[in-house]
């Protein structure tokens, strides 16, 4: 088999180029532009920008391949060869669609191809499979997308400060009406670029595990501001389940980064300016009567102290460890010890809560449902919302109500009567806030059936090749699935998602590939 030298490009570099500058849209433009046009229509507009600049991409990267065929510099089969290849994964997300097209074409309802409020109709879903599969055709992962990455998480982090401060720039509230006015003259809470804090704490699921593990496998200390900003924006959010995502993460794939002892000082340094930032966000307090000021709390102190005291003995160990990190192979018995280490963890920490009387917060819902008491107002009212998804998914196992009808289906609505306006604000529920419920309920049970099986072949295709771009890939992967679990998407996250996914597969394709021609 020929190898292809820097005299001699591959067939499908061209391609790469264009998929890498759609790449550098997807983790910029699209994550900032749609804010200019308020939080009214920022859902609306975040669409139309992600879906244009996807559908562009595919034109561009057809009228590319089209011209080196014309000129004679590369045949179509041999550019198209990489989309015909099959993996697994890639089947059953085939069957995903398909299964998604004959839902849309059976269902009762109207808005389909386009979607409802969410914009997740069958036109979008089908262009997320595109995008997987052409990324993952011609996409390479590169630092520098963590960077761009990283330059939005800052961006968003000076725009949530004036904002958590009270001030209103680029005019993203309606005029008299401030980030602390949330649930009182408005429903929600918005802040940043992206809208309802639920979305940023989805993008920080996917951005911090990124930024965490390209450190850790580089060594590039910007990436720490990255990571500290993002950790601070992540505190003024104060989301949940995006604490719940970034910690699932960061334990889920320790015991693959940490089996190799040699980068414990980076991942001192990472954990330690983490913890620190979170401190520090939680110092900050302000809201619709008091200016932005400082609190100190017992946690909000351990956690900049120790954070700072950990990030030290990272850099001084950093400093007296001659061993370049990656050249140092993973230890299959550090794996397993730390595995075990972590599930022992859970397992304590599970009994802890089961037995310490909370008053109130996750804490206090978890340990009442560890007991056997699921109240549907819990997750605030969320497991009343799955509740009836679960029955809606009854009443149409097979094919779902169809892409993106949700809204048309649930009938009730939540509501709470505001004292310092004297109205009352009702708020529509539009997603089940779990996707894998709200793929069951609108695709259907098969649906979703070959959805989980596409990311259960995905990870089992990542096993024997853990280079340092697959780890990086996958931590912000698993960040974002277990946050979507309890939360919403929209387009660019999705979108995101989807291209994390196909990175990681072409990555695998590249080593595959070298390995082919190595023998």
């Amino acid at each position: 088999m020929p190898s292809h030298t820097k005299s001699q490009p591959r067939p499908t570099a061209a391609l790469t180029r264009v998929t890498q500058g759609y790449l550098a849209l997807m983790c910029s433009v699209v994550l900032l532009l749609p804010a200019l046009s308020g939080y009214e229509a920022l859902g609306r507009c975040s669409f139309f920008v992600c879906t244009g600049i996807s559908l562009a991409y595919l034109v561009v990267l057809l009228l590319a391949a089209l011209e080196l065929a014309i000129t004679g510099q590369c045949p179509l089969s041999v550019q198209l060869a990489p989309l015909a290849k099959c993996s697994t994964a890639r089947i059953c997300f085939l069957l995903y669609g398909i299964w998604c097209i004959l839902s849309a074409v059976c269902s009762p309802y109207d808005r389909v191809w386009l979607g409802s409020s969410r914009y997740e109709g069958l036109c979008f879903l089908l262009l997320c499979l595109l995008i997987y599969w052409t990324v993952s055709s011609y996409g390479r992962w590169n630092t520098w997308l963590a960077y761009l990455l990283g330059t939005v998480v800052l961006i968003n982090l000076g725009l949530a400060l004036a904002q958590y401060a009270g001030f209103n720039p680029l005019h993203l509230f309606p005029p008299d009406v401030t980030f602390h006015d949330a649930f009182v003259l408005y429903n929600g809470r918005f802040l940043g670029t992206l809208g309802n804090v639920d979305l940023l704490g989805g993008f920080l699921c996917l951005t911090i595990p990124v930024c965490y593990g390209a450190f850790l496998t580089s060594g590039r200390t910007p990436l720490l501001v990255f990571l500290g900003g993002g950790a601070l924006l992540l505190a003024l959010a104060d989301v949940d389940a995006g604490y719940v995502g970034l910690a699932g993460a960061l334990l889920l794939t320790l015991p693959l980064f940490y089996s190799r002892s040699s980068l414990w000082p980076r991942g001192a340094q990472a954990v330690g300016i983490l913890a620190a930032c979170l401190g520090l966000g939680k110092l900050l307090y302000a809201d619709r009567e008091q200016p932005l000021t400082l609190i100190v709390s017992p946690v909000s102190a351990l956690l900049l102290v120790g954070g700072i005291a950990l990030s030290l003995v990272g850099l001084l160990l950093a400093r007296h460890n001659p061993i370049p990190p990656l050249q140092q192979p993973p230890s299959k018995l550090l794996f397993h010890c730390l595995t075990m280490g972590i599930a022992v963890l859970a397992a304590l920490g599970l009994a802890c809560v089961s037995l310490i009387p909370f008053s109130s917060g996750p804490l206090y819902e978890l340990n009442q449902i560890l007991h056997g008491n699921l109240d549907p107002t819990f997750g605030s009212g969320r497991v009343r919302i799955w509740q009836e998804v679960i029955r809606l998914i009854g009443e149409h196992p097979l094919l779902g109500g169809g892409p993106d009808t949700l809204a048309q289906r649930i009938t009730f609505t939540f509501s709470r009567y505001v004292p310092e306006v004297g109205t009352t604000i009702e708020a529509y529920v539009d997603s089940a806030h779990n996707e894998f419920l709200n793929i069951a309920a609108n695709l259907g049970l098969p649906a979703l059936g070959f959805y989980l099986a596409g990311l259960v072949c995905w990870l089992r295709s990542l096993r024997r090749h853990l280079s340092p771009a697959v780890l990086v890939l996958l931590s912000g992967t698993v960040g974002y699935l277990i946050q979507i679990c309890f939360t919403v998407s929209c387009a660019a996250l999705t979108t995101l998602f989807w291209i994390f996914l196909a990175l990681c597969e072409a990555d695998i394709n590249s080593q595959t590939a070298k390995e082919d021609i190595s023998t």
